[in-house]
């Protein structure tokens, strides 16, 4: 598991605790409940528009530029 550091304001930190609070738990496990449920979340999409999509996948046994030989230079004679 990874911890993050994530700056907020002081007004949001002591909301955010005292929501986790009142419902017995963490603002840690709050905080990873939601980034758990990320995708589900549809106010993020607006809020956060995509805008650089994925890139695809390289393509299965797909070669690299590196896996490639180069050919031998020629010099003219």
């Amino acid at each position: 598991m990874r911890n993050i550091t994530v700056a907020i304001p002081d007004d949001v930190h002591l909301r955010a605790r005292v929501w986790a609070a009142q419902r017995d738990t963490s603002l840690s496990a709050v905080v990873r409940y939601l980034l758990e449920t990320l995708p589900g979340i549809s106010r993020s999409a607006s809020a956060f528009p995509v805008s650089k999509p994925n890139p695809a996948p390289p393509a299965p046994n797909a070669a690299s530029s590196t896996d490639v030989p180069s050919a031998p230079s020629q010099t003219p004679v």
